[in-house]
Parts: C-alpha cells; structure tokens; sequence
C-alpha cells in the first residue's frame, strides 16, 4: 500500500553563500508542505554568530509566520546575513532555520544557512574532481601564491558543485583550474564566469581538455576566454614537451620552460586561436599558441595546458607573480 502522508509536515531547504566582511548577503530558503493538510509555519533562526534576520518571499519585510501553504506546495522565505566589518577572513556563521507548523505546533522542519565571512581578493576554485588524477593539484596553486604572498580562500567542487554567486562576486581574482575533469569542465559555471567578468573581475584558467569537442564552441570561450575553436581535432590534444615565452608579453623573459605530463599522466594540452584582442603569451614546440592574455573591462589568462606540470615550483610561483601583476593586484 502507498502510505498516507501525515497531516502536517515540513521540509525546509539548506543553502551556502558568502560575502565580503561590513555587507550583507540575502538568500531564499524554500519550505515544502509535506503533509496533506494546508499550513502556515513559524520561522526562527538560532545559532547564528552573524547578525541573522528571516524575511518574506520578496526579501525586504522581516517575516514571523508564513502565509498559508497547500499541501505539496512550497514557499520562500529570504535570510538576510550581516556580515561584521572585523570578521575574520574564512569565519563562518551557521544558522538554523526553522519552520514550525501552525497547525500542530509540536510539528518542524528544519535546514541551515551557513554564510562565509570574505576579506581576502582571491578565489581558488579546484575543479580537479576526475578521481583517475594521479594526485590533488590544489598544491601547485597554492604553493604558488604562498611564494608570492597572495592571501586566497579555496573551493572545492569536488565536495561542492554548487558554487555561490554571491559568494563569487565577493573576489576581484579567481584561480580556476580543472586538472583531468572532463568534459567541459567549466560549462556548468560559464553563466557565473560571465557575471564574474562582466563586474570588472579577473580569471586566470588553466587546464586541458577544457575546450574538447563542442566545449570550445560556447559564447563563453569565444567571447570571454577570446578563443575561437572549430571543434574539430586540429587543435585539440597537441603534446608538447615544452612551452616557450613571447617577447612583449606578461611572459617575456620566463623562457622554454618544461611541462612534466607524469604529473597528471597524460597529454591532453591544446593550441588555441586568441581572438580580438587577446594576444598569446605562451607557444608550444610547434611554435603555436597554447596561452593567452586579454585586457579589457576585465581580464583573463588562460593556459591551454596544466599549470601544474609547468616547470619547477619557482617557475610555478614566477608565472602566478606575473599574472597577478598583469591584473594590477
């Protein structure tokens, strides 16, 4: 027999986002009627170390009791979280949020708003998740701007593909790379990237296979990485033992510089065409392009090929300092 639901039942929906240190960040949290019988819940917020307030569905009144919810139905609730100006860079605040029914109060449902406190311009986004990679590479970044004393914080897709928008706009600098993930690594994310750069913020991208099939045809690539890829195999997996400087470029003077390919145990790096005004900063052993820079209302570098096999970890640290100096950090 199918069961019945009970009368009167909840389910309350968690959510993760961060914002800069002295702003506030606003949320919604769902609430779905899980019983049969129409209902109204009473909010509450405990545990929180931030300022937490609950408001209606439209974000702007401090709400107590929700309006009436039929059965199966869901409403929003928003959680505005004020974020001290002399928080820590990385504290956290977790709220839980509860909804008790109006209809039988001995009734709840509960989830939880955990907020990060972000003081830092930095974001380091591991998308390393492929679990056949022969080792976490997040250390090669990180080594690197330690060396170079660039404070950051960390997100792992690989515990998290839900990366917060809000979150993300709190950095002027993110650090994207994606290891052996495949395929199109960076497609569930271009949509955010896009707003990331349109609000004058910098990418620099690294990784293979990242343009692999259609991947390399998307607004995205062509009009924000500045590359323009065909799709077709003419550029796609071109081993190079080496990538070479450009003069008058952010490289200028790094020279020929090994790539060890045992690092990530295979060699999927690519050629691209810059397009606009991108310039390439980087060729291969062929003498193609397999790097680029582009300067505009934003800016990005992008390497076609695995930051982490690229030389040794003062190399690594040289072209991070580079980098960062290009985007005026």
């Amino acid at each position: 027999m199918t069961p019945i639901a009970p009368p009167f039942k909840v389910a309350v929906s968690s959510v993760v986002d961060g914002v800069r240190v002295g702003h506030s960040v606003t949320d919604q949290v769902t609430l779905t009627n899980l019983g049969y019988k129409t209902d109204s819940y009473s909010m509450s917020t405990t545990g929180a170390t931030f300022p937490t307030t609950i408001l209606d569905s439209t974000c702007s009144t401090p709400l107590s009791t929700t309006p009436s919810v039929i059965a199966g139905a869901s409403t929003n609730v928003c959680v505005k979280v004020d974020v001290p100006a002399g928080a820590a860079d990385s504290a956290t605040s977790t709220a839980t949020i509860r909804a008790t029914s109006v209809g039988s109060p001995k009734v709840s449902g509960s989830g939880t708003d955990k907020t990060i406190a972000v003081a830092v311009d930095t974001l380091v986004v591991d998308d390393d998740a492929f679990t056949a990679s022969p080792v976490e590479v997040n250390s090669y970044y990180t080594a690197a701007l330690n060396a170079k004393v660039i404070a950051f914080q960390l997100w792992d897709l690989g515990s998290d593909k839900k990366l917060p928008l809000n979150y993300l706009l709190s950095f002027r600098h993110v650090v994207w790379f994606t290891g052996n993930s495949y395929p199109a690594p960076i497609g569930a994310y271009e949509s955010e990237l896009k707003t990331f750069l349109d609000s004058g913020n910098n990418l620099f991208l690294s990784g293979q296979d990242l343009l692999d099939q259609t991947a390399g045809t998307s607004s995205f690539v062509h009009d924000y990485l500045h590359v323009t890829w065909d799709g077709s195999e003419t550029q796609n997996d071109i081993n190079t033992a080496n990538v070479h400087d450009i003069a008058g470029t952010l490289t200028a003077g790094a020279g020929t510089v090994p790539l060890n390919s045992a690092v990530l145990g295979n060699t999927f790096m690519d050629e691209i065409t810059p397009n606009g005004t991108a310039q390439p900063i980087f060729n291969d052993d062929a003498s193609k392009p397999d790097a680029l820079s582009f300067s505009g209302t934003y800016k990005v570098v992008f390497l076609a090929f695995p930051m982490e096999e690229y030389g040794t970890a003062d190399q690594r640290a040289d072209l991070i300092g580079r980098v960062f100096t290009f985007f005026g950090s």
